[in-house]
């Protein structure tokens, strides 16, 4: 049922009104200036925040590709965007699990357009309230690093905040954290879709350094992220999530329009109710204003509370999100109940959830009238499992 999924998403991205960074990413940077070492060289880095803000619009080709196991996600698409806002524009031209051919969002509306079944859905996304860009944290990162020639290679540990690491269940069962120190490393300059990017890696360190590791290939001119790649173990899956863009083209002078989408003839266009939102400040706050329990999960300790949202319309839920710089959860509740099915089962708690897996992944499941969401980005399947059986049906 898509509908089932739709609402999904609204509810677990609308409920906290907080959206994911660009592209689903763990973590961002950057890097301008300072080609000449020595004393009174300006810092890499320096400028990134503006440098970012500075472009106007991106066409590009983007590739994404999950690799879990034995299973491989893919997905090719034609891609125009304004980075720092939630304006994009997605056609998808190869995918292992496609969906809709088209996602066109902007400020007040997305669509996603169906072409074999010939159907145009349309409501408001979740919108993005975190004021800190991509530009931002980069910028804050190579402050730690302190590079001044961009040929130098660097190192800084303990940068914080941290992520959540993904953790192996044989080392999480023998009390291994969550948690645990980054390290940075600034490896120099290559050269990435005939791009000169910067490259940075992220890797913990201590007793579950082999968990985790993130590269990302920054723009040297524009502080974009032309490639990302990040890898973990789940459950003793090695786990590698690649984000890559090609034939990019910065200020190609896409308009307004670009961000519009108007249906094709003979289309069905369904439009759904926008749910009306109210955000408190905490969970305990959304507690005594709401009639519904309010779930508490066990979150990773690196992970604070950003929004504990109630949702009231056509369905009835409430929402917590926590994040830091690097990752995100979210776990919702909302009085309707669907099918326990995605691309895989587990048990949570004594009950049938359904794993869906992509640039984000999520476990859902029914307790009585209530569905529950955990949903997580830059956490493994692991960790979202443990904060889905710690929420159960409380």
């Amino acid at each position: 049922m898509f509908e089932g999924r739709l609402w999904t998403r609204l509810l677990v991205g609308g409920l906290v009104a907080v959206a994911v960074l660009a592209g689903g990413a763990v973590i961002g940077m950057t890097v301008l200036g300072g080609t000449q070492s020595g004393a009174g060289s300006p810092r890499i880095g320096a400028n990134a925040s503006g440098a970012y803000a500075g472009i106007d619009g991106v066409n590009a080709t983007r590739e994404k590709v999950v690799h879990r196991g034995s299973e491989t996600y893919r997905s090719v698409a034609r891609v125009s965007l304004r980075p720092g806002t939630d304006q994009r524009r997605i056609t998808i031209r190869e995918t292992t699990s496609r969906r809709h051919e088209t996602i066109v969002e902007n400020d007040s509306v997305m669509t996603m357009y169906d072409r074999d079944t010939g159907v145009v859905r349309r409501f408001e996304p979740a919108g993005t309230t975190d004021p800190r860009t991509f530009g931002d944290r980069v910028e804050r990162l190579f402050e730690r690093v302190n590079v001044t020639d961009r040929t130098a290679s660097a190192t800084a540990d303990g940068v914080s905040p941290l992520p959540v690491v993904p953790v192996d269940t044989a080392r999480r069962a023998t009390g291994a954290s969550h948690t645990a120190t980054l390290r940075l490393t600034y490896d120099g300059t290559t050269t990435v879709s005939g791009r000169s990017v910067y490259v940075l890696r992220l890797s913990a360190t201590g007793d579950v350094g082999a968990a985790f590791e993130q590269t990302l290939w920054v723009d040297t001119e524009r502080v974009f992220p032309v490639q990302r790649q990040t890898s973990w173990v789940a459950n003793g899956e090695p786990v590698t999530a690649r984000t890559t863009y090609s034939d990019i083209t910065f200020d190609p002078g896409v308009t307004d329009d670009t961000f519009t989408f108007s249906a094709p003839p003979n289309t069905t266009v369904k439009t759904y109710d926008t749910p009306n939102r109210t955000v408190y400040p905490s969970a305990q706050r959304l507690a005594a204003a709401t009639e519904a329990s309010v779930p508490e999960p066990a979150t990773p300790g690196s992970l604070r509370l950003v929004a504990a949202t109630e949702t009231t319309g056509r369905i009835h839920g409430v929402g917590l999100r926590y994040a830091n710089d690097t990752a995100s959860v979210t776990v919702a509740k909302y009085d309707r109940t669907y099918p326990v099915t995605g691309d895989r089962e587990i048990r949570v708690a004594g009950r049938n959830a359904a794993v869906a897996v992509g640039p984000t992944t999520s476990i859902s499941w029914n307790c009585a009238t209530y569905r529950y969401t955990v949903r997580g980005s830059g956490v493994s399947l692991e960790t979202l499992r443990e904060v889905a059986a710690s929420t159960a049906c409380g």
